[in-house]
């Protein structure tokens, strides 16, 4: 009746974990601040790590994280190659779950 979740390995550049933990516990303060909860941001905060596993949900936080510190870095007129190669790399392996 209920399919497994598909989930996919990812590897991620020391430089890349720390991007997106900065990025997620943002988007993990301004969760709290609008709505008070952030169990899904706090869920794959924990699951970071250089090697691991994730399914489409924990890729769709990711990605919002990151493209929230996007909108940050663009309006303070910052370099943001860097994100978008990352987000662009998540997205493509999103589209494969």
């Amino acid at each position: 009746m209920f399919g497994r979740i598909k989930k996919e390995k990812i590897e991620l550049s020391s430089s890349e974990l720390r991007i997106l933990m900065y990025a997620l516990n943002d988007f993990r303060n301004d969760l709290l601040n609008e709505v008070g909860y952030s169990d899904a941001i706090d869920v794959v905060i924990v699951k970071l790590k250089p090697k691991m596993k994730v399914d489409r949900y924990d890729l769709g936080a990711m990605i919002n994280g990151l493209d929230r510190k996007r909108k940050r870095m663009i309006a303070e007129n910052q370099d943001t190659s860097t994100i978008d190669e990352l987000i662009l790399r998540l997205i493509e392996i999103h589209d494969t779950l």
